[in-house]
């Protein structure tokens, strides 16, 4: 009796664990690198618009660094949304923006690149901009799984 109850026990916190499975979400910023990088380090990319590149393997920032977005329609009428960092973020991202002024940001949602983001100057608020680029699927996905800015407090599966 008591491994029949051992058995119903394990079995059910196995299916609750299953119903819960989180969103499959693959945000990641690449920042450029150079051809003598590869391939360990570094791969071959194209950006959109057309322009041959190297990406470093290692993204400078993934989603586990975001901890809200606001979304707005873009003046091409795709979406952009802006991605509130959160310390760890802003401070890569404020170390890579001050010392590679001129190189470029990929950004990637699920293995699609979506945007491609000069770095003109250092970005000290902890805010990415993805000016255009997103669908609507992509902004309710995203919604999904982070809180809008402003209600930051309600947490959301990654």
């Amino acid at each position: 009796m008591k491994k029949y109850i051992r058995l119903v026990a394990v079995a059910s916190l196995v299916l609750c664990t299953a119903a819960a499975k989180k969103p499959a979400l693959d945000l990641r910023v690449h920042a450029t690198g150079t051809e003598a990088e590869a391939p360990s380090f570094a791969f071959p990319a194209t950006l959109i618009n057309g322009t041959p590149v190297f990406l470093q393997r290692m993204p400078l920032l993934t989603q586990r660094e975001v901890n809200s977005i606001f979304p707005f329609n873009a003046a091409d009428g795709s979406q952009g949304v802006y991605l509130k960092l959160g310390a760890h973020g802003s401070r890569l991202l404020q170390q890579h923006t001050s010392a590679r002024g001129g190189s470029m940001l990929v950004v990637m949602l699920n293995g699609r690149q979506v945007s491609n983001l000069l770095v003109d100057r250092p970005v000290d608020d902890g805010i990415v901009c993805i000016p255009r680029g997103l669908t609507a699927d992509d902004v309710q996905f995203l919604t999904t799984v982070f809180p809008v800015t402003g209600q930051e407090g309600k947490k959301k599966n990654r």
